[in-house]
Order: structure tokens, then C-alpha cells, then sequence
């Protein structure tokens, strides 16, 4: 697996491509070959280039103008082969603008992950892990927050959501909030096994392949119906 690293911290790019190269056996079943840039110039160069690398992990902001999704939409847009991109950023989930940019690069622009570089080690790791594996991967802090916003319920209580039922919506609003098994469970006042079998449905109807995928369908929805609500009032 060819990879492609950008970010303008020479130093800290270079240690990143460097520590996934060291743990490559740990992380991928592939061996890994990681090629550190530091310019979106030199970036678009290396996807440009026959054949091109596997996967691009970008940091957001580089070269002076090009910060937030404007880097994301320059790359994509010199992107011919439409290589995976994930979000290598540092960015805080905790500032409400930080996190409309990683929504942003998420529905807008066709990311396939993000990884903070504030974020724990272990977490960090996790992420690498299953985006290795060809998941897409967004930390557990960033799926609640783009939650937050996402909670107006919307008029009709009775609609059925991406075809989901009624139980099933409300397990797949949990799923956006990023609640665990166990704490659906508690919440809804379900068991553990029920919430399982009920969120394979879900995976099922909604046509993805995880919980995150599937966070982010539900969140877009309720996003649509909160807006939807602000129209009405």
C-alpha cells in the first residue's frame, strides 16, 4: 500500500510517515510505503503521478491560503484518480466552527476519515488501524459534537426515517450520538443483544458497513429535519 502524507510540519510529517512505516505490520496486512510531502503543490504532483498512491492523508492547513476546507477542495479538485483522502488534523472538537470544517470536509468533500493529532495515542492508533482496513474512521469526541447539533426532533413523530421503524430510529439516533451498545441498552431500557440484532438492521436498511457510516447517514437526516423545523418556526 502506497501512502501519501501532507503536512507542513516537516518534522512532524516525516515522524508520522516514519512510525506507520515501523508499525506497518501492526496496522495493515499489506506491507506499507508512506512518501512525506510538505506543499499541496507537491501533493497534487504525487496523485497525478502513474500509478498513484493508495491513500492521502492531508493535514487542513498548508501554504498560507490554503487552511480549512479550501485545502480539501484544491486537492480533490487535482485529484484525477480520486484517491481516499483522510483529515490528519489539529483541529479542536470542543470549537463549534473547527467541527462545522470537519463536517464539512465530510459531507461536502468525500473525506474518508479524520485523525486528530491532539488526539490519545491508543485512539489515534485504533483509527490508522481501520482505515488501513479500508473503514472510514471519524474519533468518537468529533461524532458526538457533529451530534449536538443534529438532536431538534422533527415534526411528525410518527415518520419513519430512511425507511427505518420507529425502534430502529431511535436506536439509530443513539448510534449518531455515539453511544455505546451497552448504553443504548440502558437508555432505551433494552438489552445489549437486542441493541446488536437491531443495529445489523439498521446497517442493513441504510446500506453501510459500521457504526460510524451509519452515524453519519443518521446525523445528515436529522440535520435536514432540524432544518426543516428552523424553516417552519
Amino acid at each position: 500500500m502506497k501512502i501519501l502524507w501532507v503536512d507542513d510540519h516537516e518534522i512532524l510529517c516525516v515522524a508520522l510517515s516514519e512510525y506507520v512505516q515501523t508499525h506497518a505490520s501492526e496496522l495493515s496486512v499489506t506491507p506499507i510505503e508512506v512518501t512525506p510531502v510538505f506543499t499541496l503543490a507537491s501533493a497534487l504532483e504525487e496523485v497525478s503521478k502513474t500509478p498513484p498512491p493508495d491513500l492521502v492523508f492531508l493535514d487542513l492547513n498548508l501554504d498560507g491560503e490554503n487552511r480549512g476546507t479550501t485545502t480539501l477542495e484544491h486537492f480533490q479538485a487535482g485529484n484525477p484518480s480520486n484517491v481516499p483522502v483522510v483529515i490528519c488534523t489539529g483541529l479542536a472538537p470542543g470549537n463549534d466552527d473547527e467541527v462545522e470544517i470537519l463536517r464539512a470536509c465530510m459531507r461536502d468533500y468525500s473525506a474518508r476519515g479524520i485523525l486528530l493529532k491532539g488526539g490519545a495515542h491508543k485512539k489515534m492508533f485504533i483509527g490508522l488501524s481501520r482505515i488501513l482496513g479500508g473503514e472510514l474512521w471519524i474519533p468518537e469526541e468529533v461524532l458526538m459534537r457533529f451530534a449536538c447539533s443534529t438532536q431538534t426532533p422533527s415534526p411528525g413523530g410518527n415518520q419513519h426515517h430512511l425507511g427505518l421503524s420507529l425502534r430502529e430510529w431511535d436506536v439509530a439516533r443513539c448510534i449518531a450520538r455515539g453511544l455505546s451498545g451497552k448504553q443504548i441498552a440502558r437508555e432505551l431500557d433494552v438489552t445489549a443483544g437486542h441493541v446488536r440484532q437491531v443495529s445489523c438492521v439498521i446497517y442493513d436498511k441504510l446500506q453501510v458497513r459500521n457504526r460510524v457510516e451509519a452515524a453519519l447517514k443518521v446525523s445528515a437526516e436529522l440535520a435536514l429535519g432540524s432544518g426543516s423545523n428552523k424553516g417552519l418556526s
